[in-house]
């Protein structure tokens, strides 16, 4: 097996696909190829797999004549920002993208949010529990308290979370703790994985909502991989807005 190869895992009843990234003394690193996970094996329990990643081409946002929400996205991992970008521009939505590890991501926010002026952040990556720990505190999380520190320092920028809708978290991250904190939509309530694709949906869906409406948080959130067990959210304003006339 080489860099690039699609695998799944035997002993984990080969549940999710994987793509080797990199091999380090007989030790193969793995990245979710739809997942936000990244994981290492050992080469006897892996398998080549035949399914082969699919073309996520599923969700279409409705035209409409509208000047559609800005996001800004943060993500910790640049392939996924990649996979992200593509959807965004597919989905007609303008976005500005950096990729930064996740500790940085608080000391770069408000400068960012201060350059660009979104109505939509996204603060993402990697994150993961520790397994067997105690969800309700912060430090068994591999990233929570990052995104948090994020969180933070956005609402000190814009308290208004109708004016600044943020989405934040990844992987199994501490759901409850990323709500308090400020964020409009957080992951992952039943601490479970998301979708590399998640946070751009409810970003394209916010970004798609008349500022005169609430957004349907429950429809938002099924349009999501793992729905309620995933993500999760409050009441969000919507902050497209119409053009009139629609003809000259």
């Amino acid at each position: 097996m080489k860099i690039g190869d699609y695998v799944v895992r035997k002993k984990y009843n080969r549940d999710i696909l994987f793509e080797i990234f990199d091999i380090k003394d007989d030790i193969y690193y793995l990245r979710g190829v739809e997942l936000r996970l990244i994981a290492d094996s050992e080469l006897d329990d892996l398998e080549l797999s035949e399914v082969q990643p699919r073309d996520d081409d599923d969700f279409v946002m409705e035209r409409h004549p509208v000047i559609r929400g800005k996001v800004l996205h943060l993500d910790g991992d640049e392939k996924y920002l990649k996979m992200c970008q593509r959807k965004y521009e597919e989905l007609k939505i303008r976005a500005d993208c950096y990729y930064m590890p996740e500790s940085e991501m608080v000391n770069r926010v408000e400068e960012l949010l201060e350059k660009h002026k979104p109505q939509i952040l996204v603060i993402t990556g990697h994150d993961a529990l520790r397994k067997n720990a105690d969800k309700s505190i912060g430090q068994n999380y591999q990233h929570s308290l990052d995104y948090m520190a994020a969180v933070k320092k956005a609402r000190q920028y814009q308290g208004d979370k109708d004016a600044l809708i943020i989405i934040a978290g990844a992987c199994q991250s501490y759901y409850e703790m990323l709500l308090a904190s400020g964020a409009n939509f957080a992951s992952s309530p039943k601490r479970i994985n998301i979708h590399a694709l998640d946070p751009v949906y409810i970003a394209s869906l916010v970004a798609n909502e008349s500022v005169r409406n609430y957004c349907d948080v429950e429809d938002i959130i099924n349009h999501t991989s793992h729905k309620q067990s995933g993500i999760g959210g409050i009441d969000t304003r919507g902050v497209a807005r119409k053009i009139y006339p629609t003809r000259g």
